[in-house]
């Protein structure tokens, strides 16, 4: 079974399951290297990426949704890491993009700005905001770590980042 379809399968269930970081850590959606240059860039990126892999039906609507969430509150987590992330009809399964910027990002969120260099897109299911919070949880948990961290801002490849989430769970 691919990890979409495992996560196809969690987002269907009436409870939220445990969720693993085995059921969402698809490697094309791990980008080593993101291009963008500017946070509305580095999220369209990710974006794309869940529309690619078919976690979302709308770009514009998702990518809408994200930018309002990231006006309410700051989704930085310790200066370098960045978790924006919506909830909606537009998300058809849970979600998680992640990519690597080779150059800090100024990240503005709410009243607040930072500049990151890892993003982790969140794309959340409206009928599912408990696996979504079960995700959120398990990637603050792993990131607030210097050296997991520092790991993630070193990897070269897809391959690296998915190891590293897996080796994490």
């Amino acid at each position: 079974m691919t990890a979409l379809n495992t996560v196809a399968s969690l987002n269907s269930a009436k409870t939220a399951p445990s969720l693993t970081l085995d059921d969402i850590a698809d490697i094309d959606l791990l980008l080593p290297r993101l291009t963008a240059t500017s946070k509305i860039g580095a999220i369209k990126e990710l974006t794309d990426l869940l529309h690619e892999r078919h976690v979302i039906t709308d770009r514009l609507g998702f990518l809408q949704a994200v930018l309002e969430r990231e006006q309410l509150q700051s989704t930085v987590l310790n200066n370098e890491v960045a978790l924006p992330h919506a909830r909606g009809r537009c998300v058809d399964s849970l979600g998680l993009a992640m990519g690597i910027a080779p150059a800090p990002i100024d990240f503005p969120s709410g009243d607040e700005c930072s500049t990151v260099r890892l993003i982790c897109l969140i794309a959340v299911p409206a009928h599912a905001p408990d696996l979504y919070l079960n995700l959120l949880g398990m990637l603050a948990r792993i990131l607030s770590s210097n050296q997991r961290r520092r790991d993630f801002l070193q990897a070269e490849s897809a391959e690296q980042m998915q190891q590293l989430l897996l080796e994490s769970a």
